[in-house]
């Protein structure tokens, strides 16, 4: 197994290749009268059609739920609609919650999602599961939540999103990425009064690397709880300065001799960009048959140092002043957790694909003094790709020999460009100097600087002296309409 590769969550990614994208997960429960599941349905509002008809525009699904018993009998059914302000379903998506009461048997449960604004955008999926609640000491499923907060009204009878006092928002995945601070969760223990009556046990709670019984720096809580016939717990994780890597929720239910009774564990990633470079942290990540493990130990120092045009500040920090301190197995950690950030479900992959385009800035940008990667067209070009079109103009008499970049999208941001140039005139480098991309150097007086190979110490601003029109000058021409 991959330590630090996409794991095989309780989350279940509904068929990628349909229209509509969609989480589905299921936790199973029981009550003093009752066993119950419950269904959590997440599904992305940007890949449902808007009704354009309507005086409002929306949108919305319809939502088939079905559940078969072992004899293939259907013993629970819903059907129902949602339907939203379509700019609302846009940024917030569509959550669902149902409970299904149910008896100790083995189950296959089917959903079907449709698109109200277009019958062919439909979704599908099935998985089995079994209850099996007994009178021995037992967990429930443990639910990740979203958010919670205390019911001040006591609505638990007719609110779904209710248990044991608190309002829940189920959080319907097992990965907590750079947005996430805390990871909050909540469960109940049954059955604890039938055999230790009028006592106290201990509950364990910690975060484990996974495949390893090592515990995640301090994330380890040990409290004592009552013995009741059903014992809610809601905690929560503070997850700021836990490392990217994969992990194990553990909960461990203990008795006075230290004994355990009974331990369940929830797998879960973790991206962290703020902390996961840490190199007090990078232990935790397991790079075991991955494609860091792989490397060629000579290259090491190298292949880091390529990574610099993609690096955070923080990246970037360990890269110029720590490598070569670093030992062989450092490096190929943070290797993997670098890629790993950017790519989790194929870290490899991604660094395959930027390896071949450092080869190419070399191929296009290397100078005798400098690897493609080091100049600043080489930088450019692995931060954002190849441009969408390059102006070169290596002998227009007015200016230094230029390049200027046009891409039509970056990211969020539409028509950014970047003009280059080789003051030296025989280099082959040309330094950056001026772009309209937030974030990037900007010069506001790039046009006097390009000139100043035939107007030094002189404006060439427009609105002061319109040099722009002297023989030969296109630069800004070409740099507003590339």
């Amino acid at each position: 197994m991959k330590l630090l590769s996409f794991l095989v969550l309780t989350t279940y990614f509904l068929n990628i290749n349909a229209q509509i994208e969609a989480l589905f997960n299921l936790k199973r429960f029981k009550s003093i009268d009752e066993n119950y599941i419950e269904t959590y349905l997440y599904i992305y509002g940007n890949t449902l059609k808007t009704n354009l008809d309507t005086s409002k525009a929306t949108k919305g699904v319809e939502i088939l739920q079905y559940i078969e018993n072992s004899q293939k009998d259907i013993v629970a059914y819903k059907k129902y609609i949602i339907e939203e302000k379509a700019d609302y379903v846009e940024s917030k998506g569509i959550m669902d919650l149902q409970r299904f009461a149910l008896k100790n048997d083995k189950y296959n449960i089917f959903v079907e999602i449709n698109d109200i604004n277009d019958g062919s955008n439909i979704e599908k999926h099935n998985e089995e599961f079994e209850l099996n609640f007994n009178n021995k000491i037992v967990f429930s499923d443990i639910e990740l939540l979203e958010s919670y907060w205390k019911d001040a009204e006591n609505t638990e009878s007719t609110n779904e999103l209710t248990k044991s006092g608190f309002h829940m928002v189920p959080l319907v995945t097992n990965y907590f990425g750079p947005d996430f601070e805390k990871m909050a969760y909540y469960f109940e223990i049954y059955g604890m009064d039938n055999y230790y009556k009028d006592s106290r046990l201990l509950l364990k709670q910690s975060i484990v690397i996974s495949g390893s019984e090592e515990i995640a720096g301090q994330y380890n809580k040990i409290k004592k709880i009552a013995t009741n016939n059903i014992q809610p717990i809601l905690n929560t994780f503070d997850l700021s300065n836990l490392p990217t890597g994969n992990y194990d929720l553990k909960i461990e239910l203990v008795n006075s001799m230290n004994e355990v009774i009974i331990s369940t564990l929830l797998p879960f990633q973790r991206t962290n960009l703020s902390n996961n470079m840490k190199i007090d942290r990078l232990n935790a990540v397991q790079i075991n048959n991955t494609f860091a493990a792989y490397l060629n130990q000579d290259s090491l120092t190298d292949f880091l140092e390529c990574l610099s045009p993609l690096a955070t500040n923080l990246e970037r920090n360990i890269i110029d002043k720590k490598i070569l301190n670093m030992n062989d197995t450092l490096k190929k950690q943070f290797m993997f957790s670098f890629w790993y950030n950017r790519n989790p479900n194929n870290p490899s992959s991604e660094w395959e694909k930027y390896k071949k385009a450092v080869k190419k800035t070399d191929q296009l940008f290397a100078t005798k003094v400098r690897r493609g990667f080091e100049t600043d067209r080489g930088r450019i070009y692995l931060k954002y790709g190849p441009p969408n079109t390059i102006t070169d103009r290596p002998n227009e008499p007015s200016a230094y020999p230029y390049q200027i970049w046009h891409y039509y999208k970056i990211g969020k941001f539409n028509n950014k460009r970047f003009i280059f140039y080789m003051p030296d005139l025989g280099s082959n480098e040309y330094s950056i100097l001026h772009s309209n991309l937030q974030g990037e150097f900007f010069n506001n007086n790039w046009k006097v600087d390009l000139h100043r190979r035939n107007t030094p110490g002189r404006s060439v601003d427009n609105d002061q002296n319109p040099n722009d029109d002297q023989w030969g000058s296109n630069s800004n021409i070409f740099f507003i309409n590339p």
